[in-house]
């Protein structure tokens, strides 16, 4: 037992004086799974609101995210609808206008499946062959500007960016070209939002 209690003694005095000899570096470098920011949207055709996660690509050339958006049946006009999106986010250059202010205008497109009830991949049974296409994923672009801020304080947060967007679904662009009665300007739609730095 007094074997026991000597090595323990040693081996908090070594721990200790390794942890207070020595500058301990609290930057380690995050392993790659470990997202960038949190996100948060409101509208632009992937839910009513998004939330998710991001990650800086190629030396910020690329912001690629996983949301899940949420529409509820007061907006849907039908059942709740739940979809998962991947949105790619492209800056096309930055400009520094001000302290800690940068404006950036930006363009992507999404990827979203929708996982509820009101859609499908293949063409249920009780349509005829041809009568619909399948609508369970969709495909959108958008155009923006993006506002980024960074924060001295960084206890939670480095730094935040807030963004507006107009957006349209490649099914809505189909409709303008083929469809007389659909206009370009009623097929797109503004979103806002707002990227959380860790």
């Amino acid at each position: 037992m007094k074997n026991k209690s000597i090595y323990l003694l040693v081996l908090l005095v070594l721990l200790f004086s390794k942890s207070y000899g020595q500058e301990v570096n609290l930057d380690k470098e995050k392993a790659w799974y470990v997202p960038d920011y949190a996100k948060v949207q409101f509208a632009g055709n992937i839910g009513f609101v998004s939330l998710g996660v991001g990650y800086q690509l190629f030396n910020e050339v690329l912001y690629s995210e996983l949301l899940y958006g949420y529409v509820p049946e007061s907006a849907s006009k039908a059942d709740r609808i739940h979809l998962l999106t991947i949105k790619n986010t492209f800056p096309i250059y930055r400009k520094e206008i001000g302290k800690d202010l940068i404006i950036t205008p930006i363009a992507g497109f999404t990827t979203s499946y929708e996982i509820g009830t009101n859609s499908f991949t293949t063409l249920p049974e009780i349509y005829p062959e041809g009568y619909y296409v399948p609508n369970a994923f969709h495909f959108t672009v958008f155009g923006g500007a993006l506002l980024h801020k960074d924060f001295k304080n960084k206890k939670i947060f480095s730094g935040v960016d807030f963004y507006v967007e107009a957006s349209t679904v490649e099914t809505y662009l189909w409709y303008t070209i083929t469809s007389s009665e659909v206009k370009v300007n009623d097929v797109f739609s503004a979103s806002i939002g707002f990227n959380f730095y860790f």
